[in-house]
């Protein structure tokens, strides 16, 4: 019995067109029943991936970045529907942990072959994330890279550069099985994957089969020494510095001063209505080929 998987194209992928070329030259065969879909707007893959779920699909292929990524898979969470990641956009960041190429030929031979594993899934109150969630001055910088017309490495630098006159430092507390504390971070990152995208991260360490996130934390300092962390990180070295802070663990609350919160989730902005973030994890509950 033919396979029923469907395909889901971010449109505003420069290899959109590419990609749906490929998919129907790769997947011509009695082996496969194929539904290709393109996705024309922000929140458009979700409603794609709800379609496809209700219509049998077996496979769902998020075709695009992690925001495509994160769209998709949302929906097959705790679902018996395997995701498949054909990794055209800009960073990539979960394909990169999966070691997935980002050769569309070679992308489309391993949905193919469909060997799976169960992954692990963040959340974030309401919010699934696969990559990673942040406050701080990653959630400044891609609200930054949201303002940006352009996408790729050289507009992540720029939103970086605008990143740094931009932020300012708000306080949380982080309350962990009846233990809190004070944090004024400059960095506070969880992360299920040892990615940013474009092979960059500052979670070398973490994987998306381990039941837990990884968390850095690097707390407010002389511009001088996180200048030194930045550049530090950015070539994947990681001296000890006193104000990192690296742990595992499977849930954290985040409390603001704030009445709202301003967050990266899996290189999204998102500005939350509430002054808490219950981050935890949810062990093997998609399966994904890889």
């Amino acid at each position: 019995m033919a396979q029923n998987i469907h395909f889901i194209i971010n449109s505003l992928s420069p290899n959109a067109g590419l990609a749906e070329k490929e998919i129907q030259r790769h997947f011509n065969n009695c082996d496969f029943e194929v539904t290709i879909k393109s996705s024309d707007y922000k929140g458009h893959s979700v409603e794609l991936a709800k379609a496809s779920v209700s219509e049998g699909a077996e496979v769902v292929v998020a075709c695009g970045g992690d925001g495509t990524v994160n769209e998709v898979a949302s929906c097959l969470v705790n679902t018996s529907v395997v995701l498949g990641l054909l990794p055209i956009g800009s960073g990539n960041g979960l394909a990169r942990h999966l070691a997935l190429s980002t050769r569309i030929s070679t992308a489309l031979e391993t949905i193919k072959r469909s060997q799976t594993k169960k992954m692990d899934v963040g959340r974030a109150n309401d919010h699934f994330f696969f990559c990673n969630v942040s406050v701080a001055f990653s959630a400044q910088v891609i609200h930054c890279y949201g303002q940006q017309r352009r996408r790729g490495f050289t507009a992540y630098t720029r939103s970086f550069l605008k990143a740094i006159s931009s932020f300012s430092y708000k306080s949380f507390e982080l309350i962990q099985h009846n233990t809190s504390f004070k944090s004024m971070p400059f960095v506070l990152l969880f992360s299920n994957t040892n990615q940013l995208g474009y092979n960059r991260t500052l979670t070398p360490d973490a994987s998306l089969f381990d039941g837990k996130l990884d968390m850095i934390r690097v707390e407010k300092a002389h511009p001088l020494l996180l200048s030194s962390f930045m550049f530090f990180a950015f070539f994947r070295k990681y001296p000890p510095v006193a104000k990192v802070h690296r742990m595992q663990l499977d849930t954290i609350r985040l409390a603001s001063t704030e009445k709202s919160l301003k967050i990266q989730l899996d290189g999204e902005q998102l500005e939350l209505d509430t002054d808490t973030l219950d981050i935890g994890i949810l062990p093997q509950s998609l399966e994904v080929i890889c």
